[in-house]
């Protein structure tokens, strides 16, 4: 059992809840933050209502004193971002900066969500050391908020996940399965795109990476603050990722429409966020779930 605390932001959200469970489970004390839906009470310690644009970030790692802080919090919704890109910044950029340099001044471990889409889609598969080259503005602040956290001369991972999916805490499909599966139990089809590609990953994933550079840390190995991919170990088109889980959940392929994504002609005909990687495999030893087992599981784990 460890005896570190972890904070972990937005442990109301998908993939926050996700992994207070996994911290919980694995016997770390959880402290979570939520902002307008209280998280179950049942994967965290302690949970505090918290805003990323108005509270103080200092207080708040003052008050939890955590070993490392996760930061899954945010404006994750491209079409909010789009829609007011001021408040995107504030949120996405401002108040990592923020929580980040409230870490440093405790000496926490400060891990930050990033995302794919910090790429366009033009030259896949991305290593962790090409440049980011965001196609929209939810892409544009993860990009900024990893440049104010890697400018901080502090402990800090940065981790880029590709497309989540899982179990959420309701016990039914999560991340892009909320609708991939939704629509279609509502017998509503769904518009998938062939010239999308992405490397779906399963979210239980996420914490196990997490953990494993968190215990090479605590254990005095040499594991440099930089930036990691996260990323399912197929590279698949978002219709071809539909037609598993049409498959895997017994729902009717043909709901399941293949269509064309409309592309800005300076990032080319195909949308491709691939990463590759091999780094974070070769650091922690982390096995990604196979999507075919990932929806298995999830399968198994909703109601």
């Amino acid at each position: 059992m460890s005896s570190q605390t972890v904070l972990i932001t937005g442990a109301s959200g998908f993939l926050g809840w996700n992994l207070a469970r996994h911290f919980h489970g694995r016997g770390y004390d959880v402290v979570g933050t939520w902002h307008s839906r209280k998280p179950d009470h049942a994967v965290t310690r302690q949970c505090v209502q918290f805003d990323l644009e108005e509270d103080d970030a200092a207080r708040l790692l003052a008050a939890a004193a955590p070993d490392a802080v996760v930061h899954c919090a945010a404006l994750s919704s491209r079409k909010e971002c789009e829609a007011d890109p001021a408040r995107a910044r504030r949120v996405n950029v401002d108040a990592t900066a923020r929580l980040a340099e409230a870490a440093a001044e405790h000496e926490a471990v400060f891990v930050f969500i990033s995302s794919d889409l910090v790429f366009d889609g033009s030259a896949a598969p991305y290593g962790e050391d090409d440049t980011p080259s965001p196609a929209s503005v939810y892409g544009e602040t993860k990009a900024e908020a990893e440049e104010r956290v890697c400018a901080l001369d502090s402990r800090h991972h940065i981790l880029r996940c590709a497309l989540l999916y899982g179990t959420d805490a309701w016990r039914h499909p999560g991340g892009f399965l909320a609708w991939n599966v939704g629509e279609p139990l509502r017998g509503n089809p769904v518009r998938l795109y062939t010239n999308q590609y992405r490397m779906p990953l399963y979210v239980a994933d996420v914490g196990v990476a997490i953990e494993a550079l968190l215990a090479r840390r605590a254990a005095g190995g040499s594991l440099p603050s930089g930036t990691w991919h996260l990323a399912g170990p197929e590279r698949l088109t978002r219709h071809e990722i539909g037609r598993r889980i049409a498959a895997e959940f017994d729902l009717p392929e043909d709901l399941m429409q293949p269509v064309t994504l409309e592309r800005d002609a300076r990032y080319g005909p195909v949308d491709d966020t691939s990463l590759r990687t091999d780094k974070i495999i070769e650091a922690t030893g982390i096995a990604f779930t196979p999507l075919d087992l990932g929806l298995a599981e999830t399968a198994r784990n909703c109601i």
